[in-house]
């Protein structure tokens, strides 16, 4: 029996008893999320000497009060967003991001720290609204601003240029959509109803495996949602 367990691919005991989509290729501390010590890429990406913390940068155990995300450890931002404009689309736009989406753009509107967190690394640092934890941030091997530099990922408070979030998936408003139950099949979708579409219905922050953290390949994805 111990050998039968040993044996058990990590993907499926991370399924039982749950009905969250699971994926086998998670593996946060090989991404670009990972802002830690441990990083491997640091020609390319951004980390910090000062903590091999990996999880610590979004998720901690004892700092959930009911954030965007579970366990969520990140300060809040307090930018103002201007969405995409539900006058181009059927489908209901909420007037300010909702759900996950908030847990992304606390990095990637450029105006919170990535070392400002609720819980640091060690006992003692937890501070309700989180705090600057004064890390210093290298790229290249140089010193650099510790908030999204400027470029594709740092997405402002103006949401205009990007895929609209925070929409009620509705085939039945616009039937140039495929059917709730097959987006859902490979993607994710938020909310009570299960029918929001966030930030991390394409993105999977800890995927390993497909560029720009995609849930699938770019070859289907805008057609695992849209019919063309």
């Amino acid at each position: 029996m111990k050998i039968l367990f040993r044996t058990i691919p990590l993907v499926a005991l991370l399924s039982i008893g749950s009905s969250s989509l699971v994926y086998a290729v998670d593996d946060v501390a090989a991404t670009k999320h990972n802002l830690s010590s441990t990083q491997t890429d640091k020609v390319n990406n951004l980390s910090t000497e000062a903590t091999a913390f990996v999880c610590g940068f979004c998720h901690s155990p004892h700092t959930e009060t009911g954030g965007p995300a579970p366990l969520w450890n990140r300060g809040s931002s307090a930018a103002t967003y201007t969405m995409y404009s539900s006058a181009t689309m059927d489908m209901t736009i909420a007037g300010a991001p909702a759900s996950i989406s908030l847990a992304c753009l606390t990095c990637h509107d450029g105006t919170v720290g990535f070392d400002q967190l609720i819980n640091g690394a060690g006992s003692g640092n937890y501070v309700a609204a989180g705090a600057d934890q004064g890390w210093t941030f290298n790229l290249n091997g140089v010193p650099t601003t510790d908030t999204m530099p400027t470029g594709v990922t740092n997405l402002g408070n103006v949401l205009t240029g990007d895929h609209p979030i925070s929409v009620t998936y509705d085939p039945t408003q616009d039937t140039a959509f495929q059917s709730v139950a097959s987006v859902q099949a490979a993607l994710q979708l938020y909310g009570a109803g299960s029918d929001q579409v966030e930030c991390a219905s394409c993105h999977n922050p800890h995927e390993a495996t497909n560029p720009t953290f995609l849930r699938v390949g770019i070859d289907t994805l805008c057609t695992t949602c849209h019919i063309k």
